[in-house]
């Protein structure tokens, strides 16, 4: 549910921006926030500029030598930034499971599904976090 209030700019063109509103999406004193304008609707946009929410993903793959640089190659390729990883073999010699958060940077779910079939792994789940 979102939430209005209306604030004033001052003479040196700052915004107060209530506490209320801060609080819902988590903003603290002192912290960088990104202002964006759409001039055709003459609206102002401000945002934490913090780093968004985080994609996460369990890929299967083979266990073989090569997969794991292979998709993640693929993620390169449809440029998906990998903020943390993790891999483990789930079946020696024959199957492993990558763990990913990323930002896919507005690759959809099906276009990174799509570049990792191709690479020869499968999504296992993937949730926003």
């Amino acid at each position: 549910m979102s939430s209005k209030n209306v604030s004033s700019i001052d003479e040196k063109g700052r915004v107060l921006i209530p506490q209320s509103l801060r609080e819902q999406v988590s903003l603290a004193a002192g912290e960088k926030v990104l202002l964006s304008a759409d001039p055709a609707s003459k609206m102002i946009f401000i945002e934490p500029a913090h780093e968004k929410k985080l994609l996460s993903l369990s890929i299967e793959l083979a266990d073989t030598p090569g997969a794991l640089a292979k998709a993640a190659l693929a993620l390169y390729d449809i440029n998906v930034d990998l903020v943390s990883t993790r891999s483990r073999s789930s079946k020696r010699g024959e199957a492993a499971v990558w763990l990913v958060e990323c930002n896919p940077q507005g690759a959809s779910i099906a276009q990174i599904k799509n570049a990792l079939g191709k690479a020869g792994a499968k999504i296992e789940t993937a949730k926003w976090e």
